[in-house]
């Protein structure tokens, strides 16, 4: 049998090899939370979304037929796309499951078609206080609701020869 003074040496090791796991655990650097920056960045970058809806209700189309778009860059926190008469472009900050846009700057073309739908999304872009993505779609939220939807635009497939 073991003695009380072993028994209290064993666990002595055992509270100073624990203390030493929790203090490397606590050490290390948190994982990257869901939709973090960079990951966010990656899984957003690169395409256009369409916008789909618009509070609620299924969006317009803008000139020449053209749904509004929203592209994020990829090394950046910039944003830009086409807003159903002219060409947008800003910056956005993101923390977390929040995301925020910044001023958006815009061309200043008059359209016959659009107009109303730039404004809307405009509004909308300002209002987004958080986001929802999956592999298809991007959510944004205000302060009282979903203000937006989008649609990751799936690019064509290059023309392939009938033997391929």
């Amino acid at each position: 049998m073991f003695s009380r003074a072993s028994r209290l040496t064993a666990r002595l090791r055992s509270t100073i090899v624990a203390s030493a796991v929790s203090t490397l655990i606590a050490c290390q650097p948190p994982p990257p939370a869901a939709g973090s920056g960079p990951s966010f960045r990656a899984s957003v970058a690169g395409v256009d979304w369409e916008l789909m809806e618009l509070d609620g209700q299924t969006a317009s189309t803008g000139a020449g037929g053209r749904r509004a778009t929203l592209r994020f860059e990829a090394d950046t926190a910039r944003v830009s796309g086409f807003g159903g008469c002219n060409r947008y472009s800003g910056t956005y900050t993101l923390e977390g499951d929040s995301l925020a846009f910044g001023p958006l700057v815009m061309t200043r073309m008059a359209c016959t078609e659009g107009m109303q739908l730039e404004s809307k999304l405009s509004a909308a872009l300002v209002a987004t206080r958080r986001y929802e993505l999956s592999t298809t779609q991007l959510k944004l939220f205000g302060p009282s609701g979903a203000v937006a939807r989008f649609s990751r635009q799936i690019p064509s497939a290059p023309n392939r020869s009938p033997d391929t």
